[in-house]
């Protein structure tokens, strides 16, 4: 009796592993229909020395880069932090486009340097950007170019 309950224990997870993997193997369709025109990023904190922090300028990683060489590419692009707030702030057109009100809110900035040997770059934004963005994505956008 054991042995039976313990079969179809059994025979229940490998039927729920191969539903999963069905799942998974679906092709998700997107909301967005053009492709991505940024490059995604990680703040992983400010400029510090050991007693202190410089909140004016955010260290920040970019996702595939992991040489200085690379992230020099980035030095002059635009970076943007995109959050949520908690209510529509006013913006142009209110009263005639209320579509166009959202929750959503940006900070932009500009990557100023490399920082370190390992594909970090140093950024300055218009406002600091706050310590609840640590670890959060941010954006950095491909222009201006310098090609």
């Amino acid at each position: 009796a054991v042995r039976t309950s313990m079969a179809k224990v059994l025979e229940a997870r490998q039927a729920k592993v191969a539903d999963l993997k069905a799942l998974a193997a679906q092709k998700v369709k997107r909301a967005r229909a053009s492709p991505r025109l940024y490059m995604k990023g990680t703040m992983q904190g400010y400029r510090r020395g050991l007693h202190g922090q410089r909140n004016g300028t955010a260290i920040l990683r970019i996702d595939d880069v992991i040489t200085g060489q690379d992230a020099d590419f980035y030095t002059g692009k635009r970076v943007a932090y995109v959050y949520h707030g908690y209510k529509a702030k006013r913006c142009v057109r209110w009263n005639q486009a209320p579509a166009r009100r959202s929750n959503t809110r940006a900070l932009w900035g500009r990557i100023t340097r490399v920082h370190g040997n390992s594909g970090a770059v140093r950024a300055k934004f218009a406002k600091n950007i706050p310590a609840s963005a640590i670890g959060r994505r941010v954006r950095v956008y491909l222009y201006p170019s310098r090609v």
